[in-house]
């Protein structure tokens, strides 16, 4: 069953942000493509995340870009599972970021390396395929009462292409009338050329802080010194608040220096080095008043706690009971 839409209000145009409620945020993955978000166990997973004082959940529904630019997906209506999914939300009262994903595998080597080169059809059929993707996902969306929508995310090789891309904003906008992010990769948001056309600035914030093998909080907090300037700075240009639509850290010794390297280590010097990572992170990003939203990557519903960037993980529920959780709430309301 879907909902009917919300009334939403959009955002000022100045990055100001006091006064809205920070988005406290977790994205709820899959194995493989995505049934697990319509299942019991998605159900149980949002039951406990609102414990941990998570308030709004991101999915990534799939669509699959080829080498020759075409993007093959099934209409979201048809899959009863994202309605499911929905469902869930509102039945757990967690708000919904719909953050659809191109699947790249076997034909890039990542989702910012999707690109067509020199063939003008190519390019010509990817835009055309991708509206026709993300206005379904769109239509979705508001038809389900969907809070938040990412317009794409990591397209870093396509976004020199502005007015491909503000033709597929106004159509989104056509059938949408919540709120709209661009997620962009932390190294690609100085490249976006229309962040103008969207609410929110959106970033993947797996900034390097620290050139140390396992700094202490004081380097991470020296290298969170530096990002947030850029940041703020860009908020400024743009007149746009910040959205962390991801942020993580896996165990490593290189969680640091390469947040977003998936070689897991065990060690139980890697797991304090990403315990004090995301506790800096919770303390420190929600204090600005330019950053409206932080999304960690990731949460899988099911038995499976072990894998990489697991916000299962007892360092990660630690660090979220603590900044998030209800003690945290009661000491805050004091």
């Amino acid at each position: 069953m879907l909902f009917t839409s919300l009334i939403l209000f959009a955002l000022p145009v100045l990055p100001e942000t006091a006064g809205r409620p920070f988005m406290r945020g977790m994205v709820v993955s899959c194995p493989r493509w995505g049934p697990i978000w319509g299942s019991p166990a998605m159900e149980e997973s949002l039951t406990e995340l609102s414990t941990l004082g998570v308030g709004w959940v991101a999915i990534h529904p799939y669509g699959w870009v080829e080498k020759t630019g075409d993007i093959r997906f099934q209409p979201a209506a048809e899959l009863a599972f994202l309605s499911a999914a929905v469902q869930h939300a509102r039945k757990a009262r967690i708000e919904l970021f719909w953050k659809p994903h191109l699947g790249y595998w076997r034909s890039f080597s990542h989702r910012g390396a999707i690109e067509f080169g020199a063939s003008p059809a190519a390019w010509a059929r990817f835009f055309r395929r991708y509206e026709t993707f993300i206005v379904d996902q769109a239509r979705f969306a508001e038809q389900a009462g969907v809070e938040l929508f990412a317009v794409g995310v990591e397209l870093e090789g396509t976004v020199r292409y502005d007015s491909a891309w503000r033709r597929i904003i106004a159509a989104v906008r056509e059938v949408y009338d919540g709120q709209l992010v661009y997620a962009a990769n932390w190294d690609g948001i100085d490249a976006v050329p229309f962040w103008d056309a969207v609410d929110l600035i959106g970033v993947h914030a797996y900034f390097p802080l620290s050139d140390i093998g396992s700094p202490d909080r004081e380097a991470i907090n020296r290298g969170w010194d530096a990002q947030l300037a850029r940041l703020e700075a860009l908020s400024e240009r743009a007149g746009k608040p910040i959205l962390l639509a991801e942020i993580g850290y896996n165990a490593s010794l290189d969680a640091a220096r390469t947040p977003w390297t998936y070689e897991t280590d065990e060690s139980d010097e890697a797991r304090q080095l990403r315990a004090r990572l995301i506790d800096v992170a919770l303390s420190r990003l929600e204090e600005p008043d330019f950053i409206t939203g932080m999304f960690w990557w990731k949460w899988m519903p099911g038995n499976g706690r072990r894998h990489n960037f697991s916000m299962r993980d007892e360092e990660a529920l630690e660090a979220l009971r603590r900044r998030w959780g209800p003690t945290a709430q009661l000491a805050t309301a004091r």
